[in-house]
């Protein structure tokens, strides 16, 4: 558990994966970005281009970088499991000037190569713009890291169609059409043209034994990443430290200095706070006194007129204002509130002046009702807009 906490802080967690696929004079860079969440691999970004330049603006360097080499100059064939069976791939040519990748099983050995200086000029490229190239795969035989994860007996990479059966490979060819095949692997959907710098990152992570590879000369390159990492991660937690340090000196230090002054602030807040009270008590006996004159505070004698009026509204009657005991002047801060006691405004719309009509003499009807007047009402469109005010007779 430690050497994975460990792991996750010196190598990181999101990997760059790069597939350089070789086209006559011309190569094409595809990137997948992958998050490694415990045991969970997820796609945070995918592109492609034609363009080292525009390639080296997307990637980012505090990354690693796991480089995949496919197309033109790789080749790839199913060799007898023999005693110098690379000096049979590549006849007169020394093996030892190229990089192999191997698939190897009791009978056969799957074999991709590519010359050295090739596969060096890349990684120094990458390298001269202060990239760490990590670990690096040849042709498609990465793609056995993942055929557990998928149910189809058949693979299929940018350039190969490669056949299994229990997950060990049976034979591959190269592919003559250009179609492209999607699989699903968990919540991924991965397609073929870049299936194997996907499986290039699980092979990093989980390496098989059947796949054998010398990459040794990318041992210094992963070495000076890891330093690198530890000495930002070392860095950050240093000035984290001396800040925290520095904020606990200032903060200590302005304690003692605040002691003095925080007991006369408080000492001065008391009363202030006191004369505030004071003020509110007073403010509330006028308020009260108020509510009180205007018997707005009996909830029951408000609600009794509000549910009376609004009760037996007919449908055609659309009541916008309902306004009890109406202010007798504009409210404004510290003056007295008078009220119109026995009196209610209402507006609204209707769509028959019959229904108005009838509702009006209803009202008219409740022996609390005083007196009751139309005070306006105009036609807009198919709708008359109405103004009625109400006067209460309290002696009921």
């Amino acid at each position: 558990m430690i050497n994975n906490f460990l792991n996750n802080i010196l190598i990181g967690n999101k990997f760059q994966a790069v597939q350089v696929h070789f086209d006559n004079d011309q190569k094409e860079f595809s990137v997948l970005e992958v998050h490694k969440k415990k045991n969970d691999l997820s796609i945070i970004d995918r592109y492609a281009t034609n363009n080292f330049e525009e390639l080296v603006e997307k990637l980012s360097k505090n990354r690693p970088i796991l480089l995949s080499f496919s197309g033109q100059g790789i080749i790839s064939k199913k060799l007898d499991n023999v005693p110098n069976y690379r000096s049979k791939l590549l006849f007169n040519a020394n093996p030892d000037d190229f990089h192999w990748y191997e698939f190897q099983q009791e009978k056969h050995i799957y074999a991709s190569v590519a010359r050295k200086e090739v596969i060096t000029e890349e990684i120094e490229l990458f390298k001269k713009e202060q990239f760490s190239v990590v670990d690096i795969s040849i042709g498609p035989l990465v793609v056995t890291a993942i055929k557990p994860l998928i149910k189809s007996n058949t693979l299929q990479t940018k350039d190969f169609d490669i056949l299994f059966e229990n997950d060990q490979i049976t034979d591959f060819s190269k592919r003559n059409q250009n179609s492209i095949e999607e699989y699903v692997i968990g919540d991924e959907n991965i397609s073929s043209e870049n299936i194997t710098s996907f499986a290039a990152v699980l092979n990093y992570l989980y390496p098989g034994n059947e796949i054998v590879a010398d990459k040794s000369f990318l041992s210094v390159d992963k070495e000076e990443f890891v330093f690198k990492k530890a000495f930002n991660v070392l860095g950050v937690m240093m000035l984290s430290f001396f800040l925290v340090t520095l904020l606990g000196s200032y903060m200590l230090l302005n304690y003692y200095t605040d002691a003095n002054q925080r007991v006369q602030v408080e000492l001065g807040q008391q009363n202030i706070a006191y004369s505030k009270l004071v003020s509110l008590e007073k403010d509330k006996e006028n308020k009260e006194a108020i509510l009180k004159e205007s018997g707005l505070n009996d909830s029951k004698f408000l609600s009794f007129y509000i549910s009376e009026i609004t009760k037996e509204v007919p449908t055609e009657i659309n009541l916008s204002v309902l306004n009890v005991f109406p202010t007798t002047t504009k409210i404004k801060a510290e003056q007295r509130i008078n009220f119109i006691n026995n009196l209610i405004e209402m507006e609204g719309t209707v769509s028959s002046y019959a229904a108005l009509t009838s509702w009006v003499k209803e009202l008219k009807k409740q022996p609390w009702v005083g007196n009751l007047e139309i005070v306006d009402i105009q036609r807009e469109n198919r709708t008359n807009s109405f103004k009625i005010k109400l006067v209460l007779k309290f002696d009921v």
